[in-house]
């Protein structure tokens, strides 16, 4: 199974950057302005990297070109959150940018999943900070309570889909028998196709104090 928490030494920080999306930052030497965004990655063929950052809104995408290039530990599609200065933008519509870290997220697609089968499988509480739709994927900023073992964190079809205009989906997480220890930030993104179809995602998950055990995205802004 994937794990969610790959890079856990650098969780905490992570927990800060995300929130400063696109903030000025004091100091004679720096750039001023960085971003910190969920973005795709690209291998080229001489193994360095670009990155297509989907833009809200159904605006299509933006592709990031480092510069100057660099080569990391990724494979194609691999999802990531991306924290970079913009050097540049091109007039095709892609920016030269300066990497300032990479940070590895859980991410995959949605399962199919017998019922039986999702009935066994874990269902440890979990907090959604924020969820957002960029293009079909579905990026979530959450909380789960961590020590020190590997969690595990899934998307699967929900088998009693109730309507056509919204799609029903089950987030499950396993801790992994971790033990009970500290409320850290954690990070996944999802792809969703045939998302087009849909008006709204409703997500049932197990997570404290939510009594009705879903929350929802609209998909059509």
């Amino acid at each position: 199974m994937n794990t969610l928490l790959r890079l856990i030494h650098k969780i905490a920080l992570i927990g800060i950057v995300v929130t400063l999306i696109g903030c000025d930052l004091e100091g004679e030497n720096t750039p001023g302005v960085y971003y910190t965004d969920f973005v795709t990655t690209h291998v080229n063929l001489d193994k360095t990297l670009y990155f297509e950052h989907v833009l809200r809104n159904d605006l299509g995408s933006v592709l990031l070109d480092p510069n100057p290039d660099i080569k990391a530990d990724l494979y194609e599609g691999q999802r990531v959150i991306l924290q970079y200065y913009v050097n540049e933008e091109k007039p095709d519509n892609s920016k030269e940018v300066e990497v300032i870290e990479i940070y590895s997220v859980r991410h995959d697609t949605i399962n199919d999943v017998h019922p039986d089968t999702l009935a066994a499988y874990p269902n440890d509480p979990l907090k959604i900070n924020t969820i957002s739709r960029t293009g079909n994927y579905i990026n979530l900023d959450m909380s789960i309570e961590y020590f020190n073992k590997p969690h595990g964190l899934d998307l699967f079809s929900n088998p009693m889909q109730a309507s056509s205009d919204t799609i029903d989906v089950i987030l499950r997480h396993n801790r992994n028998d971790d033990v009970f220890g500290y409320w850290v930030a954690a990070y996944a993104s999802f792809y969703i196709p045939d998302l087009a179809s849909y008006k709204a995602m409703r997500v049932y998950a197990n997570t404290p104090n939510d009594p009705l055990g879903y929350f929802v995205i609209n998909l059509k802004d």
